[in-house]
């Protein structure tokens, strides 16, 4: 059952309290991403993303997190599956530390 009914009401912000883990995580990798891309910078990496930025990072997983809760129905494996898709903003700190860590050479330009 979709729960499009919490668009319309305060239940709404219930809802996102509910499931803050969910923006919590995604804001933690996409942290850490800036933090490992800010340090390889300064080792002398070069950013591949010419329009590499950490807000439009944020606002994307935040987007994908806010579809998810409010279409997916409620239960605990829902909630994991939404968690597992906002880990996904590690992504991008686990690629810049291989490359830091010369595990990975990263793309060649």
């Amino acid at each position: 059952m979709l729960r499009f009914e919490y668009l319309n009401s305060l239940d709404f912000i219930y809802l996102i309290r509910k499931n803050l883990s969910v923006f919590l995580v995604s804001f933690a990798g996409v942290v850490a991403d800036y933090l490992t891309t800010v340090f390889g910078l300064s080792k002398g990496f070069v950013e591949t993303h010419a329009q590499y930025s950490p807000i439009n990072a944020l606002i994307i997983f935040w987007l994908a997190g806010l579809v998810l809760i409010t279409t997916m129905p409620e239960g605990k494996w829902w909630k994991r599956a939404t968690l597992f898709v906002a880990s996904w903003s590690f992504l991008g700190s686990i690629n810049n530390l291989l490359v830091i860590l010369t595990v990975f050479t990263g793309l060649i330009i």
